[in-house]
C-alpha cells in the first residue's frame, strides 16, 4: 500500500495539482505549442461527444468510471479527457493509465506510472478540470498513434479507509477496446 501511495504521490507532483487549462488552448501542453521533448506532427483531434444526463447506478468498481477524450493534447501528445462517474459512490481518487494504438489497433504506447488523480467525482457527474496524462519523459506519444484509451486499476470511495484495487484491469499490453 505505501508504495501505491509514493507513486500516486509522485505522479501527482510529476503532472502537477489538476490545474484548470483555458478552453482556447493557450498555455503549455498545447498541441499548438508543445512542451519541451513533446510530440510533434500529431493530428488534431476529434473529440468524444458530450455524454448526456447520467443516472448514477450500482456498479462493480470497473465499470463505475467512464472517460470522454477531449480534443486537446498534453504536452507529450496524449488527449486529454473528462472522467465520469456512472456509480452511486462519490469517487476521490483515480490511477489512470494510458494506452494508444496505431491505425491497425496494435499498441503502440502506454503510460508506465498511472495518473494519480484526486477530487470530488460526485455520483453522476464528471470531472471539474481536464485529466492530463503522460507527465514522464517516457510517456511520449509516438507519430503512429491513431487512438487512445483510458484504464484505471484502483479508485477510492469517500469515506473509506482504503483505496479499491482492481488486479490486472490495466495490464502493460491491452487490446483495443477491451
Amino acid at each position: 500500500m505505501r508504495k501505491v501511495l509514493m507513486t500516486a504521490l509522485m505522479a501527482t507532483l510529476a503532472v502537477g495539482c489538476g490545474k484548470k487549462k483555458d478552453s482556447s488552448g493557450g498555455g503549455s501542453g498545447t498541441a499548438d505549442k508543445p512542451a519541451e521533448g513533446a510530440a510533434v506532427n500529431l493530428p488534431a483531434l476529434k473529440a468524444d461527444p458530450e455524454m448526456g444526463a447520467i443516472t448514477p447506478a450500482d456498479k462493480k468498481p470497473e465499470e463505475a468510471v467512464k472517460f470522454r477524450m477531449l480534443d486537446k493534447r498534453s504536452g507529450k501528445g496524449w488527449p486529454n479527457y473528462e472522467a465520469y462517474n456512472l456509480g452511486t459512490k462519490k469517487i476521490t481518487f483515480l490511477a489512470i493509465y494510458g494506452y494508444a494504438y496505431d491505425k491497425d489497433g496494435k499498441q503502440v504506447a502506454h503510460t508506465k506510472t498511472p495518473l494519480s488523480w484526486n477530487g470530488a467525482l460526485e455520483p453522476g457527474k464528471k470531472t471539474d478540470w481536464d485529466i492530463e496524462i503522460g507527465g514522464f519523459p517516457e510517456d511520449q506519444v509516438p507519430a503512429t498513434a491513431d487512438s487512445y484509451e483510458l484504464c484505471y486499476d484502483s479508485l477510492k470511495y469517500d469515506g473509506d479507509a482504503d483505496f479499491t484495487n482492481i488486479s490486472g484491469h490495466c495490464p502493460d499490453t491491452k487490446e483495443k477496446g477491451k
